[in-house]
């Protein structure tokens, strides 16, 4: 069983693991983004195939969305919270995310994430993401105009 410090080290280390993340997106580094899974990463993300399975894979859809969205990136993670427990952790966040179009005007949304973490040799690494985005049953619309604190009876 490990300690209440290795946890409060494994948290710490993942939140700065998290703002990396969040800055290697906006600078659309494919290889820092990817430094962070496990090679055997399943993730869902709110775009493309229902699920994509090892590190690879996942690399050419984030490539893919890199090309989709030319213009300049925009990432930002909110409401972060993290809890390890030994060598397991989890994380769950808002981010709120997009790129300019070709008039250079913002088209971003909030979604959700979670990511499930695995300490391997010494260091955190993603083995589980999902991104989603609220939709709304009855008309089947996503929620792009959403925003974390206009969420009815929801916590943002």
């Amino acid at each position: 069983m490990s300690s209440a410090s290795e946890n409060q080290q494994g948290e710490a280390r993942i939140r700065e693991l998290t703002a990396e993340f969040e800055k290697a997106t906006v600078a659309k580094q494919l290889d820092r983004i990817m430094s962070q899974y496990a090679e055997d990463v399943v993730a869902f993300d709110a775009v493309g195939a229902l699920q994509f399975k090892g590190a690879e894979v996942y690399r050419r859809h984030w490539q893919s969305c890199f090309e989709f969205c030319e213009g300049e990136g925009y990432f930002e993670i909110s409401d972060l919270q993290v809890h390890v427990s030994g060598d397991l952790a989890y994380s769950h966040f808002l981010s709120h995310c997009g790129g300019t179009n070709e008039k250079g005007e913002l088209q971003s949304g909030w979604m959700r994430g979670s990511r499930c973490w695995s300490r391997r040799s010494g260091d955190w690494k993603v083995v589980h993401e999902h991104f989603s985005m609220p939709f709304d049953m009855a008309s089947g619309q996503v929620g792009f105009d959403l925003e974390p604190d206009t969420q009815a009876g929801a916590t943002g």
